[in-house]
């Protein structure tokens, strides 16, 4: 069998010019041949729906990415190896939510990470640096810009004990992790901004290019963070688009969507008992802020918005619309479902 070729990893800032790219993949309906539910058209027959076109779009972004001269790699999870459903954390659907490529290292610092050794085996062990630990280190909560790193490192939830400058932590994110981190690339000539909102970064800005960010209102306070950079920021829409999920709010705890079914309570108590990880909070992502961009001037956004497509013309940047059709369900973006493995760039300075 012919060897494959290592993947170069580099990364410093989300607008470079990316030339090589993770994306992630769903479930195949097959994997539930073996349970009861498999010949309950109520539940099987949207989970049809869900797998045949979450695939679908993937292929639709790994065209789009391919036809602009980006390398992809398809995060896939082999069902045979991990023997059963109930040993599976979650598909490979969003390879962003659990590493980071800083620099010229991949981070592969979480837990579970099922479907993604296709890939990870590929990269050179002079790149990559793999920690099973609790806590993540994902591009979804650190946003590079160059030689600033803004580092979400999680919710308030108790003191630290230790005199760290960074008083407080979370569950997800332990100290040692935020200090070891901090440090390390502090000593890469990074400057670490750190934040404790607690939740991804990604569903709530977006750093389009140098001087331009697309933003939720409420999020950081940019005219300290980014000086002189202008900030599109976006009204409260989204809700009135999927108003069906006000049905389904409360059954489902905020967590997921899928259209047409908000009355399906089979479907409803199946997913929140055997897929209850598999599913993201949807609620934190409502708004289309979850993008990739391919370089300073492309950017793939999720659907149309003429404020932010006028945004876009004023700085030059040409959108690419991708629909990720059960992004509700999946709680995933164009970049949630992405994860950039190399781009062409350096450490600027970028408030120099």
């Amino acid at each position: 069998m012919e060897k494959l070729p290592k993947i170069p990893i580099k990364g410093y800032a989300p607008f470079d010019p990316l030339k090589h790219c993770m994306i992630g993949s769903g479930f195949e309906i097959d994997w539930f041949r073996d349970l009861p539910i498999y010949k309950n058209d109520k539940i099987m027959s949207p989970l049809k729906r869900i797998a045949e076109e979450t695939e679908e779009d993937y292929q639709t972004l790994d065209k789009i990415l391919t036809d602009a001269g980006v390398q992809t790699y398809r995060a896939k999870l082999d069902i045979n190896k991990v023997k059963s459903l109930k040993n599976i954390f979650r598909p490979p659907i969003n390879p962003r939510d659990h590493f980071a490529v800083i620099g010229e290292t991949f981070y592969a610092v979480c837990g579970p990470t099922e479907g993604y050794a296709n890939v990870l085996k590929r990269i050179d062990k002079k790149n990559l640096e793999i920690r099973r630990v609790e806590g993540a280190i994902s591009t979804s909560v650190v946003v590079r810009v160059g030689k600033d790193l803004y580092w979400d490192s999680g919710e308030l939830i108790r003191d630290n004990t230790e005199r760290w400058p960074l008083a407080t932590h979370s569950e997800k994110t332990p100290i040692d992790l935020i200090k070891h981190y901090t440090e390390r690339w502090e000593s890469e000539g990074y400057r670490v901004h750190h934040s404790k909102r607690g939740y991804h970064s990604d569903g709530t800005f977006n750093i389009v290019k140098p001087g331009a960010i697309v933003s939720l209102h409420d999020i950081q306070n940019y005219d300290k963070e980014f000086p002189g950079w202008e900030v599109l920021y976006l009204p409260d829409q989204s809700w009135g688009a999927i108003s069906p999920f006000l049905d389904m709010r409360q059954k489902v705890g905020g967590k997921w969507w899928l259209k047409g079914e908000e009355h399906n309570d089979e479907l409803i108590q199946f997913v929140n008992t055997w897929m209850n990880d598999w599913v993201g909070y949807v609620e934190e992502t409502v708004f289309d802020v979850n993008m990739l961009s391919i370089d300073q001037n492309t950017i793939i956004c999720n659907n149309y918005n003429k404020e932010v497509f006028d945004f876009f013309k004023k700085h030059k940047v040409e959108p690419i619309v991708f629909n990720f059709r059960h992004r509700f369900f999946w709680d995933g973006g164009v970049h949630c479902v992405t994860q950039d493995l190399y781009r062409e760039g350096e450490q600027t300075d970028y408030f120099a």
